[in-house]
């Protein structure tokens, strides 16, 4: 990906194209395409911050424009805000794929290219630009979807379904963008981390309906009360 490319998706938050080609760097030969900037407000006292692009993120350059963006946008009804009102962005910010060979009705074999879930050393790959994402926005509460934005800030010892719609005060893990090779440390800045069901775990498990909606009176509580 060229200079221009880059500087063309890198979202609202200005980042270091060099930056962005050291984390691409990182991760050459690994199933993944394309590159996706954040978006929304800064410097804001929101952000939501989600696992990787899909397919339709990485082809329009939007932030959850795909079926698990209809169901995010039913949380922002519900908590009375809109995405100009909070920063969006990703633990990892190139798709993550997979692609299988199957076979037709007629004998004739065809590939078919499916999203993924990240490894953890992709999510260690792209951390300087989320550091530098949470630096920009300084945000006042993190929503994180799903366990991989989770466990990015507070560590794998957390899983979503242990603790979604809880909010916590903590420092979060981060990574010396110079000297990677020292792995996360944990931040001088405490912020308050809600964790919440991603958005496409609905389309797969309608139960989580209710609980999603009743996590969300909770955050929207959160909200008021800390935004005081």
């Amino acid at each position: 990906m060229s200079k221009a490319q880059i500087e063309s998706q890198i979202g609202n938050v200005k980042l270091s194209p060099a930056r962005i080609s050291e984390c691409l760097e990182r991760v050459a030969g690994h199933r993944l395409e394309g590159f996706l900037g954040g978006y929304g407000k800064f410097p804001g006292s929101l952000m939501m911050v989600g696992e990787a692009p899909g397919a339709n993120e990485i082809e329009k350059g939007i932030p959850f424009c795909g079926q698990a963006g209809k169901v995010l946008d039913g949380y922002f009804e519900a908590l009375n805000i809109t995405r100009n009102d909070l920063y969006i962005t990703s633990a990892v910010r190139s798709r993550p794929y997979k692609d299988k060979i199957i076979q037709g009705k007629h004998h004739a074999e065809r590939s078919s290219r499916s999203n993924r879930t990240p490894t953890s050393y992709e999510v260690f790959a792209f951390a300087p630009i989320l550091d530098a994402e949470i630096e920009a926005v300084q945000p006042r509460i993190i929503i994180t979807l799903g366990n991989i934005a989770l466990q990015r800030l507070l560590g794998k010892g957390h899983q979503v379904s242990n603790v979604h719609g809880q909010a916590y005060r903590s420092r979060i893990q981060q990574v010396d963008a110079d000297h990677m090779d020292q792995g996360y440390h944990w931040s001088d800045q405490e912020y308050w981390i809600f964790p919440m069901y991603h958005p496409a775990a609905v389309l797969y498990n309608r139960s989580l309906t209710d609980v999603i909606a009743n996590d969300l009176v909770i955050l929207r509580k959160c909200i008021d009360e800390i935004q005081e």
